[in-house]
This record gives C-alpha cells, sequence and structure tokens, in this order.
C-alpha cells in the first residue's frame, strides 16, 4: 500500500471503489466494467487499485456481499418466512423474484448474471468465517429448501439445484420484451405453479400414502 495514504485515505478510497464498482455493475454489468475506468473515477492510478482489490472479479464479490443478504432477505420475508403452506411459499418465491429483478437494477446485473455465488466465492477470502457462518451468509434459500424437506414438503435431492429450478423463472423478466406483453403476468404466474407442483406435488402425494 502506497505510504502515502493515510489509514483513514485508505479506508475512504476502498469505499469510493465500492461505491463505484456498484455503479457501475448495476449500469454495466461485471463484462463491461473496466479498473482503468474506476481507478480514474476513483482519482487513482491503475496500478493503485490493486493495493485494495486484487482484481475486477473481487471487486464485485465484495459490492455483491453487501447486497445479497438484503436481496435474499427481502426474497425469504416475502415467501417462506410469510406464507405457511410450502407450494405457495414457493409460487410467492418466483414471482417475488421476477418482480425484484424488474424493479432492482443491481438485482438483475446480480441475478443474471451466471454462476454468482460462485463468483463470490471464488473471490472472496472467507476462511475466516465458520462452515455454518458460510451456509447462512450465502445459501439462505437453499437452507430454506432444505427446511421443507425435512418436513416432507418438497422432494427430496440437493437443495442448492432445486433452487436453481426455482431461478429459471428469471428467464421472464431478464427477456421480457420477447414475451406477448398482454400475456406476460399469465406466463409467469402459471410457470410458477407449474414449477411448485412439480417440486410439491410428489411429496404431499407420498405424505398421504
Amino acid at each position: 500500500m502506497p505510504r502515502a495514504f493515510t489509514e483513514e485515505k485508505r479506508t475512504q478510497l476502498r469505499r469510493k471503489l465500492l461505491d463505484l464498482g456498484k455503479a457501475s455493475f448495476t449500469r454495466y454489468g461485471l463484462e463491461k466494467t473496466t479498473i482503468a475506468e474506476l481507478a480514474r473515477a476513483a482519482g487513482i492510478a491503475k496500478g493503485t487499485f490493486y493495493h485494495f482489490f486484487p482484481s475486477k472479479e473481487a471487486l464485485y464479490a465484495e459490492v455483491l456481499l453487501e447486497q445479497y443478504p438484503r436481496m435474499t432477505s427481502t426474497l425469504i420475508a416475502q415467501s417462506f418466512d410469510a406464507i405457511e403452506d410450502t407450494r405457495e411459499a414457493l409460487v410467492a418465491f418466483m414471482k417475488q423474484l421476477v418482480n425484484l429483478i424488474e424493479t432492482d437494477a443491481l438485482a438483475k446485473a446480480f441475478l443474471s448474471a451466471s454462476n454468482s455465488s460462485e463468483r463470490i466465492l471464488a473471490a472472496l477470502n472467507l476462511r475466516d468465517l465458520g462452515k455454518e457462518q458460510r451456509r447462512e451468509l450465502l445459501h439462505p434459500i437453499p437452507n430454506a429448501i432444505a427446511r421443507a424437506q425435512s418436513r416432507g414438503e418438497i422432494v427430496t435431492g440437493d437443495p442448492t439445484e432445486i433452487t436453481q429450478v426455482l431461478g429459471t423463472i428469471k428467464v421472464f423478466p431478464l427477456y421480457k420484451e420477447q414475451f406477448p406483453p398482454d400475456s406476460y403476468a399469465r406466463l409467469v404466474d402459471r410457470t410458477a405453479q407449474v414449477i411448485a407442483d412439480g417440486l410439491t406435488c410428489p411429496a404431499r402425494m407420498r405424505g398421504r400414502g
């Protein structure tokens, strides 16, 4: 770290890079955001950027890590935490996911990026966090799925894979212009219903057997 920077200045510059990164990732996405542009906006040399973050992906990961709990807590609060019936909670989750992508630019940038959770794990040093802390931080939705599975309300299987099945609903807001406007909302609702049925009906049938 350059000696010219006081501890206060380093803290300020790091925060500035996080804020600039958030704005740029929201507007342009990870791929189109460049370190040179971020450094110039922060008033530092490009090489100085690496004294704060080892890569653009590491900055991206920290921005996401700051925002991820907000996104997931919003989704869970309006679905699994608010609705007792698991099938209806799944439907609500998927519809809230669509709404989040439509109304939150950063959420859209994050959720439309491929392997976003994996990027966080790859770019951040989370060794100081315990296994349970990492799970709660990065995987609250699979945890909600696992709890429903333990009650026999969702089919068995990897909770992360089931979360990915729920995530297929995001094709609608990401490609909204390709769907007929007069049927878009109905298609979102019907798709959420079908996915929820597929994940819960087999479990419910076994419970009646």
